[in-house]
């Protein structure tokens, strides 16, 4: 805790080590931890009391986040043991991890589902704070070896432009290995977890309003002339 200028007190994120010491003992239930450690094995037992569901609908365990390959090695013992299990695996990713790691991880994975949101290296770090180059590089390294869904969430004063959704075409196009491409409304459904940790949401610089599935209809026809599918919002 810190004071401010005034006397309150104040939460003093910068000096969180993120062990839950003050939420276990703060009186009145401020603070609260969100998620818990977990072991594989204990992990693999909780998925089990679902494997009627995978074996009857074809589905299986989607690895998402967040990015899951921020903690690699966790992910990559977890994936194996689904397979051993004989699952379906999927993750969810921004194509920001190291591309040996994916190379590692592609014989346990079934589907991968990748985000692209820029292709202008520049506009890229300036909206999401690193270059694009690692992300366009491990698509064409990872679909060399597996097939990959694209994904791109559609954010307008970023990239909702028939220019910037030709132009993830082409690069998705030219890759050879693309499922579809799944184009994505906008959401802010991540600022109140940004509060939560004290951080600035700085999307809300932008006031960019989520798209509807019928506003990006209108881009479809551009994926489509790529000779790629398309799919909008919840279509599956």
């Amino acid at each position: 805790m810190k004071f401010t200028p005034d006397g309150q007190r104040q939460f003093d994120y910068q000096a969180c080590t993120g062990n839950g010491d003050c939420a276990a003992v703060c009186p009145n239930d401020a603070l609260v931890m969100k998620g818990r450690s977990i072991r594989i094995g204990e992990l693999i037992e909780i998925l089990k009391k679902d494997r009627s569901t995978f074996r009857h609908s074809g589905g299986g365990i989607t690895l998402s986040g967040g990015d899951p390959l921020m903690q690699s090695y966790f992910a990559g013992e977890l994936l194996k043991a689904c397979k051993a299990q004989g699952w379906n695996t999927a993750i969810e990713t921004e194509g920001c991890a190291e591309t040996e790691t994916y190379l590692n991880l592609v014989p346990y994975i079934d589907h991968i589902l990748m985000d692209i949101k820029h292709m202008d290296p520049e506009k890229h770090r300036l909206f999401t704070g690193v270059s694009n180059e690692l992300i366009l590089n491990n698509a064409r390294r990872i679909s060399a070896f597996s097939p990959i869904v694209i994904r791109v969430p559609v954010i307008p004063k970023f990239n909702a432009s028939e220019k910037d959704l030709r132009d993830i075409a082409a690069f998705a196009a030219s890759l050879g290995n693309v499922r579809y491409i799944h184009l994505l409304p906008y959401h802010s459904l991540g600022e109140n977890k940004y509060r939560m940790m004290g951080i600035e949401y700085k999307m809300n610089r932008l006031s960019a309003k989520s798209l509807s599935n019928e506003e990006l209809e209108k881009y479809r026809p551009i994926i489509e002339q790529t000779g790629l599918s398309c799919r909008i919002g919840d279509e599956s």
